[in-house]
């Protein structure tokens, strides 16, 4: 199938636009975004230099996503989306990238430990 860029569509420079993506309406991407192969970008979004959108995903109305982050999901909400993580040697990073995925669960652990009776 064809790209399409729509109306109102405002491209910095070295944007890199894959096969059959669609861009919708005044939607902004910054320098050095790339949208892969079969993505679909919906009306007024916005995006930060550097930010990646992996093919065959699709990104809702209104999505703003912050410079260098790599859209790995499809967005199917309006809203603010940041995937940037610190810059770290390659060993630190994967530690702290495995730790991250599991923040949430170790915290709802620590409140229940928290709530429970002291045995004293």
């Amino acid at each position: 199938d064809d790209t399409v860029i729509e109306d109102g569509v405002k491209l910095d420079n070295l944007i890199q636009i894959g096969h059959n993506v669609r861009v919708g309406k005044h939607t902004a991407m910054a320098g050095c975004v790339g949208v892969a192969g079969s993505a679909t970008i919906g009306a007024r979004c916005t995006f930060g230099g550097g930010a990646i959108v992996l093919g065959h995903l699709t990104v809702a109305d209104g999505v703003h996503v912050s410079a260098a982050t790599v859209v790995t999901r499809s967005i199917r909400k309006a809203g603010q989306y940041t995937g940037m993580f610190p810059i770290d040697d390659n060993a630190n990073w994967e530690k702290n990238a495995a730790t991250l995925k599991q923040l949430h669960s170790l915290r709802e652990r620590l409140k229940a430990l928290e709530k429970a009776p002291s045995k004293q």
